[in-house]
């Protein structure tokens, strides 16, 4: 239900990509684009698409990076829906980071400036990553890796793609300080903080 839900929202963002631009001025959407955000400008429709596909991804993110701190914080059915569905959770990011990727890449091809640099080998490792979590977020790669080491694999994984997300939020804020990827920023600091204060509080338990 989880991951029909990302696939949902993940075309409800591309339907409303596509819709916005012939709404709203175009400065106020991309002000420092060379784009003409038009009802019949595919790069227009495309920046959007782009930028709220990845709006969408992290949340899915989030909440699967949150789960068990937000249930170790405040056990309620919420948050034990969050546990119990948080695989389907990481997979929604799978599937929401899979329909960004598919804008980001029409997106630069329609860019007459864009070149390769190192900001796309970064990019691609964090793409691998998200494929190596999906394929592996099923009961028979717990078995075929073995528990501990299909942990290690998650939690570093989930880890990388924590710190994918600050990288790319806190770039952005050289160029546009007050848009609502300072609050991401401060979002994923709090909840990795959180997460790191629960891991230690569980450890110190588990040694008394």
């Amino acid at each position: 239900m989880v991951w029909f839900s990302s696939v949902a929202l993940s075309f409800a963002v591309l339907i409303g990509a596509y819709i916005a631009p012939a709404a709203i001025a175009p400065a106020a959407i991309a002000p420092a684009a060379s784009v003409a955000l038009t009802s019949d400008s595919p790069p227009g429709f495309l920046l959007l698409w782009t930028r709220h596909s990845a709006h969408l991804a992290f949340a899915f993110l989030l909440l699967a990076f949150s789960a068990s701190t937000l249930h170790g914080t405040w056990r309620s059915k919420a948050t034990r829906g969050l546990m119990r569905y948080r695989r389907q959770l990481g997979l929604g990011f799978a599937t929401a980071h899979g329909f960004h990727l598919v804008a980001l890449t029409l997106f630069l091809s329609n860019l007459e400036s864009f070149s390769v640099d190192i900001s796309l080998a970064v990019a691609g490792f964090g793409y691998a990553v998200t494929a190596a979590l999906a394929v592996t977020s099923n009961n028979r790669s717990v078995r075929h890796l073995g528990i501990n080491r299909w942990r290690l694999l998650h939690s570093t994984g989930i880890n990388i793609l924590m710190l994918y997300f600050f990288v790319a939020f806190s770039a952005s804020l050289f160029t546009q300080p007050y848009t609502v990827n300072a609050l991401y920023v401060l979002i994923i600091v709090i909840a990795v903080v959180s997460k790191r204060r629960m891991q230690r509080k569980t450890l110190a338990l588990a040694t008394d």
